[in-house]
């Protein structure tokens, strides 16, 4: 059970973290508080300095999505392995 608590909130905190700060909406935020896709798009056109150091924000919060998903991959590979499943 507790492996499957932490598959659930582990995904939760991969997609809400990650994914939505990756994308950065102005849905919750209306300022410029994450550095996203969006607003990295909207900046480099204002601020080119600010727009490219967004970029690297972006591919900062992509790298640690896909670091965040191997980590999950490797801790259900061992929950299957170690016989805990059953």
């Amino acid at each position: 059970m507790k492996f499957a608590w932490f598959f659930l909130f582990y995904l939760v905190h991969i997609v809400h973290s990650h994914h939505f700060a990756a994308v950065a909406p102005p849905v919750v935020f209306r300022g410029k508080s994450l550095t996203g896709i969006l607003p990295a798009v909207d900046l480099i056109g204002k601020n080119v300095l600010v727009g490219i150091f967004y970029f690297i924000g972006f591919g900062l919060f992509c790298l640690e999505s896909l670091l965040s998903i191997w980590v999950i991959q490797q801790v259900y590979m061992y929950f299957r392995g170690s016989g805990k499943a059953a």
